[in-house]
């Protein structure tokens, strides 16, 4: 069992990483948000979407919990559109 937390510590570890980079590569909320979907593939739930973000850009979890509903993701009933989902996200990934 604590081998398995450990392996997904360190899976998560390396999408923060990842995230990070295309972050400083001038990614938006729309293009990092598709990535972390895509690398976590059929493990991709709401749980590790907050997590991620939280972890690579320190966006508070209420944050979060409203962007878990962006309409690409499908989490859900409830959906925001992209405007809505760039726009949340924005303040923690506005390059300067």
């Amino acid at each position: 069992m604590d081998r398995k937390v450990g392996h997904e510590m360190s899976e998560m570890e390396i999408l923060v990483g990842e995230l990070k980079a295309a972050h400083a590569d001038g990614k938006g909320a729309i293009e990092l948000a598709l990535l972390a979907r895509d690398k976590l593939g059929s493990g991709f739930r709401a749980v590790p979407f907050i997590a991620s973000f939280r972890l690579a850009f320190g966006i508070p979890l209420p944050v979060l919990q409203r962007a878990q509903a962006w309409e690409r993701f499908g989490l859900g009933s409830v959906h925001i559109s992209d405007e809505e989902f760039t726009s949340l996200l924005s303040p923690w990934l506005t390059h300067e």
